[in-house]
């Protein structure tokens, strides 16, 4: 298990869509067992709606990480951003 999936799993979770069998508890557990990982963001530009899943050290896609949060390089603004709890 690694970033990738956790990251599908939160993004599934953001969305309300249909988790598989035991899916979200085996994320938890991979969380609980790695604490320093913390828990996944949905992160999203209001301006040009990019959107993605990122750990709290992750710079990635059009989103640069910044003392505050993120922030889309796309369009030069601040990203919202939702922590996914399981």
């Amino acid at each position: 298990m690694d970033r990738q999936v956790i990251r599908d799993t939160a993004g599934r979770m953001f969305r309300s869509d249909d988790l598989l069998g035991d899916e979200r508890e085996t994320s938890a557990a991979f969380l609980r067992a790695n604490p320093t990982l913390g828990n996944p963001h949905m992160v999203r530009c209001n301006w040009c709606h990019e959107m993605t899943v990122l750990f709290r050290d992750e710079d990635k896609g059009v989103f640069e990480r910044t003392r505050r949060g993120w922030r889309c390089t796309t369009c030069n603004e601040h990203a919202a951003s939702q922590e996914v709890r399981f």
